[in-house]
């Protein structure tokens, strides 16, 4: 291998650049990586990712010392709860019913585009959640065998954060999607928290949305011998559930 090339392997891409990028003395930013090997996804997979880096071509005759120094890995951390105020002052965000009526109007433009038969109004506010209901002959478009309604949600939020970046959430249900995914979550939470404790060794979870990460953080959260935490960017983050030291 020359010189200026190092492999290295991490759980995540992320992880892999970053020990890359270390061993290279350089930042991920003056690297240039090329994914070798991804290996197959599991629970308990220990390396998922293997990169060839080397320096970018500006920076292969740079000495060691002039570079910068590697981007320290991300540390741990839950869910967002609250949101900056000016200052820096953190403060609780709370959804209003002007928010639902915001969100609404946005979610219903998108659905009369679709040409299906479903509308959507706010089925109640929670905290900084503005919880809506899909309704309509068409619904079934959204919550079938394949559910599109994640997807869905996951662009009413996008497109209602440009306009109120306010820290509101929107989640979206029909037919009883939600409640029947949350026993689904339930139990798949207590299984794979049973296996991690059986084998005292972290489990990674394939990506969720942030309403299903915060389901399974809150029911594992009340379990002895693990703890949650989320790592990766929307829409492919994900929780790793570890053994409890």
């Amino acid at each position: 291998m020359n010189v200026n090339q190092t492999e290295a392997t991490g759980r995540t891409l992320e992880d892999a650049k970053n020990a890359a990028a270390q061993a290279l003395g350089l930042s991920v930013d003056d690297v240039e990586f090329e994914v070798i090997e991804e290996s197959a996804k599991g629970l308990f997979a220990k390396t998922n990712y293997r990169v060839r880096a080397m320096p970018r071509a500006a920076e292969v005759e740079k000495p060691v010392e002039e570079a910068k120094p590697a981007r320290t890995p991300r540390a741990k951390k839950a869910e967002p709860v609250a949101a900056k105020a000016e200052g820096g002052e953190e403060v609780e965000v709370v959804a209003t019913k002007d928010d639902g009526k915001v969100a609404v109007g946005i979610l219903n433009d998108v659905l009369d585009l679709t040409g299906l038969s479903v509308t959507a109004k706010v089925s109640d506010v929670t905290g900084k959640y503005v919880n809506i209901e899909l309704s309509g002959k068409d619904v079934d478009y959204f919550i079938g065998e394949n559910p599109t309604i994640d997807s869905l949600q996951y662009l009413t939020n996008a497109m209602f954060g440009r306009k109120h970046p306010n820290g509101t959430r929107l989640t979206l249900d029909g037919g009883g999607h939600r409640s029947t995914r949350a026993a689904e979550l339930e139990q798949l939470a207590n299984d794979v928290a049973a296996a991690v404790i059986e084998r005292n060794q972290e489990a990674v979870l394939d990506p969720l949305p942030a309403h299903e990460r915060r389901i399974i953080h809150n029911i594992l959260r009340e379990i002895d011998g693990v703890e949650t935490y989320s790592e990766g960017e929307e829409p492919g983050r994900h929780i790793v559930i570890s053994p409890k030291k």
